[in-house]
């Protein structure tokens, strides 16, 4: 399809405008199901399943630039500038800048024994990465960063996280990349599932 250069910035925009939850459960995950072509789980315990019967958690992080906390600003004016600079939108990190830019892209509430695969997707400026990661690997410790408790499970083991930064995508890219989505192929696949 030809999209224009306009809509496939808004659709861009609308994901890293969204809310946490809305972005990650209802914009990417249906991407990434219909990408993938897996199916919607019968219950809640993960967010796919494969034909073959594998399950799949969905993940997703946007990679901004940090903004500071503007603690430092003096006045009402500046503290209000200050969030204008600092919009979502101006912070949005290009992929060639994945090793020097500074950001932390969470991927985070990781049940791994509710799922086989994890698939997390990093949404930079000009494009997604998919990443794919076995769940015995995350649970013998190979992901860099990884933190073993998070989430609604308050049980150590029982849900995680791991961070992504410059310093450690590199491990991820050689290791866990299946995928580069860039937004045109994110709008047509939306398009596509909403008829």
């Amino acid at each position: 399809m030809n999209k224009s250069a306009d809509l496939v910035l808004k659709v861009r925009d609308g994901l890293f405008l969204a809310s946490s939850r809305t972005y990650a459960e209802q914009y990417v995950e249906p991407l990434v199901r219909e990408k993938y072509d897996l199916l919607l789980p019968k219950g809640d315990d993960h967010d796919a399943i494969g034909r073959d019967g594998i399950k799949y958690e969905i993940k997703a992080s946007k990679v901004l630039h940090p903004t500071g906390n503007g603690k430092n600003t003096k006045t009402l004016i500046d503290r209000v500038l200050f969030e204008s600079d600092h919009h979502i939108t101006k912070r949005l990190v290009p992929f060639k800048e994945h090793q020097t830019a500074d950001y932390l892209a969470n991927i985070q509430n990781v049940k791994r024994d509710h799922f086989e695969i994890l698939i997390y997707v990093l949404l930079f400026e000009d494009c997604m990465k998919v990443f794919f990661a076995n769940s015995s690997d995350i649970s013998k410790g190979n992901l860099p960063s990884w933190s073993d408790k998070h989430g609604r499970y308050d049980e150590l083991g029982k849900s995680g996280q791991f961070g992504v930064t410059k310093s450690t995508i590199g491990w991820h890219l050689e290791n866990n990349l299946v995928d580069t989505i860039n937004y045109l192929e994110v709008a047509d696949i939306f398009e596509r599932i909403s008829i």
